[in-house]
């Protein structure tokens, strides 16, 4: 019997060629990444960010500011929301009210209430970007805002990589 043959090999070509297809199709390298969040302290939610769902300041733009964005259509729960940060440093950073907004499962838009809303930013480099979100909204789960009810408490973790090509 002849191991050198090509039958005898091609087995193993294929297997090595398949474990290895899609490994550059992760977010270390196409970039893209995901957000872990609770609403009230209730179920972890994972959704997962494309690409250009975060703007990371100077990488691919002229901006200075971390804005992250989740569309409706590509949320299971029908969530959406939007969250800046400007001037982005390491530690605690205040959140740019007037970009800031959450949608909860296609009501209305709520806004953020309160001075305690705030991104602790863990790492910010030219790989990985990593964040903590404590944020409070109206609650307008009713279909409207309503005032009078305790804020929606929205507690998130940010995990986002730069795509190779923008490094």
């Amino acid at each position: 019997m002849h191991f050198c043959s090509f039958k005898f090999f091609a087995p193993f070509i294929v297997a090595g060629l398949t474990a290895c297809s899609g490994i550059n199709d992760s977010w270390e390298v196409k970039g893209g990444g995901y957000l872990k969040y609770s609403i009230n302290g209730g179920e972890e939610i994972t959704q997962e960010l494309e690409r250009n769902d975060v703007e990371i300041p100077y990488i691919r733009n002229n901006h200075h500011y971390l804005f992250i964005k989740v569309p409706i259509e590509r949320s299971e729960r029908k969530d959406q929301m939007n969250i800046m940060v400007n001037e982005p440093k390491l530690g605690k950073n205040a959140i740019v009210t007037s970009y800031t907004w959450l949608q909860l499962q296609a009501t209305p838009k709520a806004i953020l209430v309160g001075n305690n809303n705030y991104a602790t930013i863990d790492q910010k480099d030219d790989t990985k970007w990593t964040a903590t979100f404590n944020l409070q909204f109206k609650d307008c789960r009713q279909g409207v805002c309503i005032d009078s009810l305790p804020p929606i408490t929205f507690k998130g973790r940010l995990q986002y990589w730069i795509a190779e090509d923008d490094r």
